[in-house]
């Protein structure tokens, strides 16, 4: 999970805007670190579906986030994050 970590620690200093969403993320990751994938992922979703019916997330900041992380993952796990990501949209 450190490399993720530094990762979002990095791209947090030079994308402002997608600044909380990075926090969110970092933070959930730290918590979760040691746990399974579908953990983290499951943990992610609900706090950022929450994040979004409050109006602190935006769809800006949603594909932000996905623009930055698709090329870290293969075909099958990009397409998971773009799933979940139209989904958060629709909120």
């Amino acid at each position: 999970m450190n490399d993720f970590n530094e990762y979002a620690s990095k791209q947090q200093n030079s994308t402002s805007d997608n600044g909380n969403l990075f926090d969110l993320i970092n933070s959930i990751a730290k918590k979760y670190d040691g746990k399974s994938q579908n953990e983290l992922l499951m943990a992610i979703y609900k706090e950022a579906t929450k994040r979004k019916r409050a109006g602190t997330l935006s769809n800006q900041e949603l594909e932000g986030f996905k623009n930055v992380l698709s090329p870290l993952l293969d075909d099958k796990k990009r397409a998971i994050l773009n799933k979940i990501v139209e989904e958060l949209k629709k909120i």
